[in-house]
């Protein structure tokens, strides 16, 4: 039966950890879909962004550029919608899509430990084969936390390395310009475009 995973995120902006992800499924999980669904309105991240929504999407373009194939698929899902996304319909949406695929989620360690305030999180427990744990905080062979409210059934956690970096870290460290490290050049090249442009327009 043909899988079907789903990788979401706000992707504000798309870094080397999320490359990471891309990479380690693809080795791990060579003949599945992957669908990379960057979202504009988190329900947990509700604030402004520093990026439009087209920005959003260009710079995930720029920094997923050799990953994507007809297998590595950039969903635009959630970024069209002007207002909260959730994960729970996304799925939905996909098992439209996949009427007869197996669907599974693919996670960050710390988006596992607060799985419970996700909206309907019992039914994508439901809807989901696993949860596919990636982004590691807990150094391998050390075993993470899985919560009592996720069967251990459920998840599969992926023996990566860990890679200490998060957007909120590059958001701050690209307005001081030493964010070399974290993105790929055209996509801070973008970055550094998009942030003269919008400084610009607020000049007097």
């Amino acid at each position: 039966m043909e899988e079907v995973l789903f990788f979401g995120g706000s992707f504000n902006p798309p870094h080397i950890g999320h490359r990471h992800v891309i990479k380690t499924i693809s080795q791990f999980y060579p003949n599945a879909l992957l669908y990379i669904c960057p979202n504009f309105v988190s329900p947990f991240k509700e604030g402004g962004k520093e990026f439009s929504a087209s920005e959003i999407w260009l710079l995930c373009l720029s920094e997923f550029e050799s990953f994507l194939s007809t297998n590595v698929i950039l969903w635009d899902e959630e970024i069209k919608k002007t207002n909260i996304s959730y994960t729970i319909d996304s799925l939905m949406a996909l098992r439209s899509l996949h009427p007869n695929s197996e669907l599974s989620l693919v996670l960050g360690e710390d988006n596992l430990i607060y799985f419970d305030r996700w909206k309907s999180y019992q039914q994508i427990l439901d809807i989901v084969k696993e949860i596919i744990v990636v982004r590691r905080e807990t150094a391998d062979p050390k075993e993470i936390p899985i919560p009592n409210f996720v069967p251990k059934a459920k998840v599969r956690v992926l023996s990566n390395p860990i890679l200490p970096v998060s957007s909120t870290e590059i958001r701050e460290f690209n307005f001081q310009n030493i964010a070399t490290d974290f993105l790929m050049p055209k996509t801070k090249e973008l970055i550094r475009q998009f942030l003269l442009s919008k400084r610009d327009l607020s000049s007097p």
